[in-house]
């Protein structure tokens, strides 16, 4: 590991990677996110929902939102493991960041509209639109959410910089996170905007996250004597 990159920073993305996964998993326990009104709710079932849930709600709000921010964190410890790998910046890690930071925003965005959503709640008008475009920007988080986890596996299976099965885990997250694509045309069922398939596919993202934090944190070198260019001497 390079002066560049001390332990401490290595290990504060890998704990920001740890942290995360219980908090959005906390939130989507607390929020009963597979109790949500369908796609066809009309406005005041969705404001009645809100109205009755409110409390429970905004705690999980506010839980996904700090592990969602964290993943900035624990992404930039991931781009800047793959930057060391090859010396410099490439097209791969260059589009992990690109892709990471819009599927962030897009998150964020969509966790925005909820907010207010909950704030006005339970007047129903209004209600369904909020509600859709909510979900809606969560289903197009999921082409950067692609091409972070593909310009990643791109890199690591050419490089072999990182384990490879950790690009095999990315690019079946990758994968599932096209799959919600399709939730902005189907009206009904699995695949529809807010069906299962949007609880499903993050699953395998958070997966990753895990994985990806343990190997990072296995990767710090152990605290040691420093080299003359200020890197640890030992591993």
């Amino acid at each position: 590991m390079s002066a560049t990159h001390p332990v401490t920073s290595v290990k504060a993305a890998a704990m920001a990677g740890f942290l995360s996964v219980p908090l959005g998993v906390a939130g989507v326990l607390i929020d009963r996110m597979w109790a949500f009104p369908e796609t066809g709710a009309s406005a005041a079932e969705i404001a009645g929902f809100i109205g009755v849930h409110r409390s429970a709600l905004l705690v999980a709000m506010v839980l996904t939102t700090a592990n969602v921010v964290l993943w900035l964190v624990f992404g930039v410890g991931v781009w800047l493991r793959l930057r060391e790998a090859t010396g410099g910046e490439t097209v791969f890690s260059a589009s992990f960041l690109a892709g990471l930071v819009s599927f962030v925003t897009l998150i964020l965005a969509g966790f925005a509209v909820f907010f207010v959503l909950i704030y006005r709640a339970p007047e129903p008008f209004d209600s369904r639109l909020m509600y859709d475009i909510s979900f809606g920007l969560l289903a197009i988080s999921g082409v950067p959410t692609a091409l972070a986890l593909c310009s990643y596996a791109a890199q690591v299976f050419r490089d072999r910089s990182l384990p490879v099965w950790t690009a095999v885990v990315a690019v079946l997250a990758a994968s599932g996170h096209l799959l919600l694509l399709a939730s902005l045309a189907i009206r009904s069922g699995l695949f529809s905007l807010e069906g299962p398939v949007i609880i499903a596919v993050p699953a395998v993202l958070f997966a990753w996250i895990l994985c990806m934090s343990i190997v990072l944190l296995r990767d710090c070198p152990r605290e040691g004597p420093l080299s003359p260019e200020g890197g640890s001497l030992s591993r």
